[in-house]
């Protein structure tokens, strides 16, 4: 997000156009800087407040019967569960879950 934020904020500069000899001594050309839309901005954030303050979820709630349905009531905790456990999965781990997902014995 600091980097979106940054890239948004910095003025942009601009090179000349070279030879591809000359370029491989040079710096990449920076990304050019799209224009500030502040009503895109501010509705953005508006978006994200609403997700960190669960708007939503006190807006409308859930019933258990949709948060465990019958035919498999513990989808959303295993479901939760993977999500936790992404981001610090090792490659390794990674392969084996995909292994698992192709061969279920089930």
């Amino acid at each position: 997000m600091q980097r979106r934020i940054d890239r948004r904020f910095t003025p942009p500069t601009q090179q000349p156009q070279t030879t591809t000899a000359a370029k491989s001594s040079q710096t990449p050309a920076p990304v050019p800087v799209v224009p500030l839309d502040e009503k895109a901005e501010l509705e953005q954030v508006n978006v994200f407040y609403s997700f960190l303050e669960n708007r939503y979820t006190k807006k409308y709630p859930l019933s258990q019967h949709i948060m465990k349905p019958l035919s498999n009531p513990e989808y959303y905790d295993t479901l939760l569960h993977e999500l936790q456990e992404a981001p610090n999965r090792s490659w390794f781990g990674a392969m084996i879950n995909k292994w698992k997902g192709y061969i279920r014995f089930t």
